[in-house]
């Protein structure tokens, strides 16, 4: 089986879930004394955020990942600005932007993606998403169903191919029409982006049957990620698809032994412990609308008297971060060898792709370049899409939509 790894920008600031940390890496500190003070938090700094975004951006090409992903959310930095920014400064990273069909029109995302292809060598990748919060949608002014935001994006991605593959394509839907419009001159050159999703709920599950070369998942046990994989391969059967591939966001705390690597997972939770993070936590939890992971139920029995071998929830696989607010909720705690075979344990159930991360993010992307990736050297196969027949509803003469 294949296997390649990216990494993770943290586009919400490198401390900002971080309780008690005082590295200042540029103006998403919340303030008060700070060491390595090289942001003001002013406007025109001559170190921003975005410097430090680029520092890792460069780190994890010197180390080896393949690419990037960008978590796109409201309280945030704009992912596709920020990778447009860093492409010039890196020769070989892919970055994975997120971004929701309701930000964009189907031609405006093809314009702009054709655009960038074609000036880094055809580097995007795009995380196709719908929003975990319906109020959080409401917020940014999305007020679609959740079931409705899935009819929206399936078009949406109709109507994307069917610009990228033809010059004169017509489209009739419920969301969306199109009359002769397409790509043409050198913008053709360029290569559709590679399609990410992610969701658990039965329409996100059938859009990236659809549509999806990858369906990313948060870290789960073995068995439940065994078991999403199998019920998307079906439903991708159904439109004829047989090379769906599957990406895992997981953070890593590896050390020289595992005594060490639990040692460090220890601090950062009995400070999040000792700071509140989990009443805060608590306090955020109805905004979200999501399915919660099984482990993220099981939170809602525990207290504050728990330790944090409770969060163990398999060999390695440390579910603590979660509890004190620290995303994506779930880590490989362990030595280099832990780690690598917890790696080889999920890519054995299906897992192509691994995003990997640490905090702070700069340190650890060569902690993980140096000590897991070398593991797997001539063994990594980089990111393509498979041929596979594209569905009914991408014809260029006008389908009725979904």
């Amino acid at each position: 089986m294949s296997i390649e790894f990216f990494t993770r920008l943290p586009l919400h600031g490198e401390t900002q879930f971080l309780p008690g940390d005082p590295r200042n890496r540029g103006d998403w500190h919340r303030g008060g004394p700070s060491t390595g003070a090289v942001s003001g938090f002013n406007v025109g700094d001559h170190f921003t955020y975005i410097d430090y975004l680029g520092q890792i951006a460069r780190a994890a090409e010197i180390n080896g990942f393949g690419g990037a992903l960008m978590v796109n959310a409201p309280s945030g930095e704009e992912p596709w600005t920020v990778c447009s920014l860093l492409a010039r400064e890196t020769r070989t990273l892919k970055y994975v932007t997120a971004f929701q069909p309701y930000h964009y029109t189907p031609w405006v995302a093809v314009q702009q993606a054709a655009t960038y292809q074609r000036a880094t060598g055809n580097r995007l990748i795009w995380n196709i998403i719908n929003g975990g919060s319906d109020a959080i949608q409401r917020q940014v002014g999305d007020f679609s169903e959740h079931d409705e935001r899935y009819e929206r994006a399936i078009e949406f991605m109709d109507v994307v191919k069917g610009y990228w593959n033809n010059e004169t394509f017509h489209y009739d839907g419920k969301f969306y029409k199109a009359d002769g419009g397409g790509l043409r001159g050198p913008q053709k050159k360029a290569e559709l982006p590679l399609i990410c999703t992610a969701g658990s709920s039965i329409p996100a599950r059938e859009f990236a049957a659809r549509h999806a070369d990858f369906y990313l998942m948060r870290a789960e046990h073995p068995t439940e990620i065994a078991a999403l994989i199998a019920d998307i391969r079906e439903r991708a059967l159904k439109y004829g698809r047989t090379g769906i591939r599957f990406g895992l966001s997981i953070d890593v705390i590896t050390r020289e032994t595992e005594e060490l690597a639990l040692a460090e997972a220890k601090r950062f939770f009995d400070e999040g412990i000792a700071r509140g993070a989990v009443k805060a936590v608590a306090a955020h939890a109805g905004l979200r609308t999501a399915r919660k992971l099984s482990y993220e139920h099981d939170f809602a029995g525990k207290n504050e008297t728990q330790g944090f071998e409770d969060f163990f929830i398999h060999p390695n696989v440390w579910t603590g971060f979660g509890y004190i607010g620290i995303p994506p909720g779930c880590a490989l705690v362990g030595s280099h060898e832990n780690v690598v075979a917890r790696i080889r344990e999920y890519n054995a159930i299906g897992i192509d792709l691994f995003f990997l991360a640490g905090y702070p993010h700069l340190e650890e992307a060569y902690r993980l370049g140096e000590h897991i990736l070398p593991h797997f050297r001539g063994e990594r196969s980089g990111l393509s899409r498979t041929n596979e027949p594209l569905p009914a509803l991408h014809s260029a003469n006008g389908p009725s939509g979904a």
